[in-house]
C-alpha cells in the first residue's frame, strides 16, 4: 500500500511538472511525423497478464509488419525525431499514465513483448512476480543496448542475462535500494558513454553469436566467455 501511495504521489507530481513537456513532444510527432502520436502495445505485467503500455510513437506507423518486434542499432524504421526521444528516454513519459492505472510501478523490471516472453522457462517466470516499472538497476546497465545489439541471437542471449539479474534485484529490494535507483534514473536522463560491464556483455555476446552463426549451433550453447573486440560498433576495451 505504501509503494502504491508513493506511485500515485510521483506520477501526478510528474506528469503535472511534465505537462508541457509532454504536449510538445505530441506536437512535434504530430508535425512531423504525422499520427498516432502514442505506440501502444501488449506487454507482460505482474503475473504475466498483459496490459496496454504507452509510448510515445518514435517509429514507422507500419514497423511492425516491416520487421518485427525487436529494435536493434540502425534500424530504419526509426524516425530521426524518434531517435533523440529512445537516446533521451523521453519516449517512455507516458507510461506515467501505466503508473497511475496501477498497470505500472516505479522501480520494477522493465515489461517485455508477449511473443517474446513466451519462450521464458518456468524460472524466468519469476519475473512476473513483481509488477513492471519505469526503471530498475538492470534497464539503468543497459541502457544502451539498441546503440549496439545487432541480432535477435544478441537480444536472446542479453534478455536471459537480464531477466536473470531483474530477478536477483527482486528477491533483494528495500525501499532504501529503490530509493538509489529512482536517484540513478535521474541521472541517467543525462547523455553518458556506457559502463565497461556493459560494453563486455556486448562484446561476450556478440562473439557468441558470431561463433554459434559460424558452428551452425544455438547461441545459448556458444561460449560467451571470452569477449573479443571487432564485429562491431565497440570501443577498445580499456574504454
Amino acid at each position: 500500500m505504501a509503494r502504491r501511495c508513493v506511485d500515485l504521489l510521483v506520477a501526478v507530481g510528474a506528469l503535472l511538472f511534465a505537462a508541457p513537456l509532454l504536449l510538445t513532444i505530441a506536437l512535434a510527432i504530430g508535425l512531423k511525423d504525422g499520427r498516432p502520436i502514442l505506440f501502444v502495445q501488449r506487454r507482460a505485467g505482474l503475473g504475466g497478464v498483459s496490459f496496454r503500455m504507452f509510448k510515445f510513437r518514435t517509429m514507422r506507423p507500419d514497423a511492425e509488419r516491416a520487421g518485427g518486434t525487436l529494435t536493434f542499432r540502425a534500424d530504419p524504421r526509426i524516425t530521426p525525431l524518434g531517435r533523440f526521444l529512445r537516446r533521451s528516454k523521453l519516449d517512455e513519459l507516458p507510461q506515467l499514465f501505466n503508473v497511475l492505472r496501477g498497470d505500472m510501478t516505479l522501480i520494477g523490471p522493465r515489461p517485455e513483448v508477449l511473443d517474446w516472453v513466451a519462450g521464458y522457462t518456468p524460472a524466468q517466470r519469476e519475473v512476473f512476480a513483481s509488477k513492471p516499472g519505469l526503471s530498475d538497476p538492470v534497464q539503468l546497465l543497459f541502457r544502451h543496448e539498441q546503440e549496439f545489439l545487432a541480432s535477435p541471437a544478441e537480444y536472446r542471449g542479453l534478455s536471459a542475462i537480464k531477466v536473470q539479474k531483474q530477478i536477483e534485484y527482486q528477491r533483494s529490494r528495500t525501499a532504501l535500494s529503490d530509493a538509489r535507483v529512482i536517484l540513478q534514473t535521474l541521472r541517467a536522463l543525462f547523455p553518458s558513454e556506457p559502463a565497461a560491464e556493459e560494453l563486455a556483455i556486448y562484446r561476450a555476446l556478440r562473439s557468441a553469436a558470431e561463433t554459434a552463426a559460424n558452428a551452425n549451433v544455438p547461441p545459448q550453447h556458444a561460449n560467451m566467455d571470452e569477449p573479443r573486440s571487432g564485429g562491431g560498433p565497440f570501443p577498445p576495451a580499456s574504454a
